[in-house]
């Protein structure tokens, strides 16, 4: 493997890792396998955490050395050359600008429809519906502020996710509210109860049905459905 193949190979999956699609663990499990020849026949790795050339030991990692310094080959069996690693597959929450934008446009986004209600709902009879309006705002913050510790409680999901079609959870998640409020005014929910319920038990199940945590399994290109 050429150093510019190697240096190709770690950015991919710098990226991945950064993006979720693998963890740390494997990782760096493949950065290992990622070892180049030099013109005087030395091995070369690079190191996981600073992208740096290292000469190659297979026990543990050496300290950081010039480029092309003239190095004997270990006396240990090489690992083979990783051949091909996967591609940089399209990134679960996009960059951290997008996921920024994505999160100020849902905010932006539930803070007006929490006005149009307030509006609307201030027409009847009674007072305003404020405690749907709270939740219409509360809610998305919070699923932003708390998106880590979420994760780590979706995580276990994914291998039953995993099973899915996306398509059918996609169809899920857009027929939750609608069965939610089947299923409340079924049971004599109406008006402004009713409008809370269906909004806070919508919103938290197709969260919970169309989050994909970061951080989580691994992600095959050959297999990856979205």
């Amino acid at each position: 493997m050429s150093f510019d193949e190697a240096l190709q190979h770690y950015a991919a999956l710098r990226q991945q890792r950064d993006y979720g699609q693998i963890n740390d663990y494997d990782f760096r499990q493949a950065v290992a396998q990622l070892i180049a020849v030099d013109p005087q026949g030395a091995y070369w790795q690079l190191h996981p955490d600073t992208g740096q050339w290292m000469p190659h030991q297979p026990a543990a990692w050496a300290q950081p050395g010039p480029y092309g310094q003239p190095l004997q080959p270990p006396a240990a069996p090489l690992p083979p050359p990783y051949a091909q690693p996967p591609a940089a597959a399209p990134p679960q929450e996009g960059s951290s600008w997008g996921q920024i934008v994505w999160d100020i446009l849902s905010v932006a986004g539930s803070a007006a429809m929490s006005a149009a209600w307030y509006w609307y709902s201030g027409m009847a009879d009674t007072q305003p519906d404020k405690k749907t309006c709270i939740a219409m705002l509360v809610i998305p913050i919070a699923l932003i502020v708390l998106r880590k510790p979420l994760d780590a409680l979706l995580r276990p999901l994914e291998p039953f996710r995993s099973k899915i079609p996306p398509m059918v959870l996609a169809g899920c998640g857009v027929a939750v509210p609608f069965l939610v409020a089947n299923y409340l005014y079924s049971r004599g929910e109406s008006q402004f109860p009713f409008m809370f319920k269906t909004y806070v038990y919508s919103t938290i199940l197709s969260y919970i049905i169309l989050r994909t945590p970061s951080g989580g399994r691994v992600i095959n290109p050959q297999t990856m459905v979205h």
